[in-house]
């Protein structure tokens, strides 16, 4: 019931025969046509990377998984595939692509091709969606309640609301005309990307399981990770950044850091000013040339710093009525000739 015949330089493939076949997998060839008509008991096809122009499943009722990326696929018919579980067909020429009859989807890959268009409001099992490097104008994903990966990049979306994708672990809009973007519902997320559009604000105070940020060249003024303290890999280059507040605590496991390009940034907020310092540098490209570090920003001038165990050490200045809650975040704000006062209680 399976035929494995993938990674050879077959230019055709007659398999009229064999009725029984369940599963066919005949990838990289040299197939320019492949007719499956007979194969009524297909469950999996594996086409990819061959030179098909068209494929017709229209018999294969009983498909579950069809890989066909990676052709020359100008229109693809799924209509009557109404169990199919993973459709990857990324990498085609494909110009439209109706999978309003195929609800059993969970799994999405249309990337790579033409499409101006893509309704998946009826595909309510989707959990993975990869719909990016395309010519999309709009996407609405509302009632795809648990996709938990969506890449939609490369793209002409104006808007995306993901206010409904509370399952969202990964999400990828980059390079799109976004001028907004909420996110606060999106609380298991845990890789963002939005960089290349025209984001003025962004708030990931609610995404406090980010491992990976990027949001670069956009029109971003503040950026505040200060609640994300699981946070691995941080791009926010080619800003407008006034203000950067990384008081999240993060020193080693930044792995990747980058805020250059934002030429009036000038001081960037951290628990540990020392450990930035000599680690997050201009000579390692984390940073623009003159741009230090400081437990808060603009607070030279301030000579006694107050610690309580009410205070934070995330949102308090340093000052009685908004204290630091730790005694060496207090110390890694001074100064020489600087007190420290702290409150009673136990630290």
């Amino acid at each position: 019931t399976s035929l494995e015949c993938w990674l050879n330089e077959l230019t055709s493939l007659d398999v009229s025969t064999n009725t029984a076949l369940s599963e066919l997998h005949c990838a990289g060839n040299q197939l320019t046509s492949l007719d499956v008509s007979a194969n009524t008991a297909l469950t999996n096809l594996i086409c990819v990377g061959n030179q098909l122009t068209t494929l017709d499943v229209n018999n294969n009722t009983a498909l579950t998984s069809l890989s066909c990326w990676g052709n020359q696929l100008d229109s693809l018919d799924v209509s009557v595939n109404t169990v199919l579980t993973d459709l990857f067909c990324y990498d085609n020429e494909l110009t439209n692509l109706d999978v309003s009859s195929n609800t059993a989807l969970t799994s999405l890959y249309c990337n790579d091709n033409q499409l101006t268009s893509l309704d998946v409001s009826g595909n309510t099992a989707l959990t993975n969606l990869e719909c990016n490097i395309n010519s999309l104008t709009s996407l609405d994903v509302s009632s795809n309640t648990a996709i938990t990966s969506l890449n939609c990049s490369n793209n002409q979306l104006t808007s995306l609301d993901v206010s409904a994708n509370t399952a969202l672990s990964n999400l990828y809009c980059n390079n799109n005309s976004l001028t907004s973007l909420d996110v606060s519902s999106n609380t298991a997320l845990t890789s963002l990307g939005c960089s290349n559009n025209q984001l003025t604000s962004l708030d990931v105070s609610s995404n406090t399981a980010l491992t990976g940020l990027s949001c670069g060249t956009n029109q971003l003024t503040t950026l505040d990770v200060s609640a994300n303290t699981a946070l691995t890999e941080l791009y926010c280059y080619n800003n407008q950044l006034i203000s950067l507040n990384m008081r999240n605590g993060v020193t080693v496991q930044l792995n990747e850091f980058g805020a250059t390009d934002n030429s009036s940034l000038t001081c960037i907020e951290t628990l540990d000013p020392a450990y930035a310092t000599a680690n997050w540098t201009n000579a390692n490209g984390n940073i623009d040339a003159g741009v230090t570090f400081d437990v808060i920003c603009g607070a030279e001038a301030r000579t006694n710093w107050h610690v309580a165990t009410t205070g934070s050490d995330i949102t308090g200045s340093g000052t009685l009525a908004s204290p630091l809650s730790s005694i060496q975040t207090a110390i890694n704000a001074t100064t020489v000739g600087d007190t420290v006062s702290v409150a009673a209680g136990t630290y």
